[in-house]
């Protein structure tokens, strides 16, 4: 019998290989999404600067 599905089996060591790499894939996007955040935090927000005239107004 001739096996026509469209996946191909592989081994346990290629599919853990094969996760390996996409959990080091997903590592670094969250570690640069988490660089940016962190750089953005450290400057002024919007609201930052807001608040701050508001209270500059009100004194």
């Amino acid at each position: 019998m001739e096996n026509n599905s469209k996946y191909m089996m592989s081994s346990i060591e290629e599919y853990f290989d094969i996760l390996d790499k996409q959990t080091e894939k997903n590592s670094q996007i969250i570690a640069k999404s988490l660089v940016k955040y962190l750089k953005a935090s450290k400057e002024k927000s919007k609201y930052d600067v807001l608040k701050q005239a508001e209270q500059v107004h009100n004194s």
